[in-house]
């Protein structure tokens, strides 16, 4: 049986196993040449490297994130029709 040709379509191409997107604001420094610049692109390359060495986007740590701060219990119903409307 053989491979789709499809099958990395949806894979996040990356450069010495850290995802492209994270070299970003080394191009943006190019343009702004000032310390504080090349120091956050830096620091950028290296917290995506970090992700990526535990196997996480940024796309799974934005959900992780976003999870934390609503709690593990997501309601159906908004807080003011609770309140309202339903017995307690």
């Amino acid at each position: 049986m053989s491979q789709s040709i499809w099958r990395n379509a949806s894979r996040v191409p990356s450069l010495l196993g850290i995802p492209c997107i994270a070299y970003l604001p080394g191009f943006i420094w190019l343009f702004h040449m000032r310390w504080w610049t090349f120091w956050t692109a830096v620091g950028v390359i290296v917290a995506f490297a970090i992700l990526a060495r535990f196997g996480w986007t940024f796309r799974i740590l934005w959900a992780r994130m976003l999870h934390w701060l609503r709690g593990g219990r997501v309601r159906a119903r908004p807080w003011w029709y609770r309140n309202r409307f339903m017995d307690r």
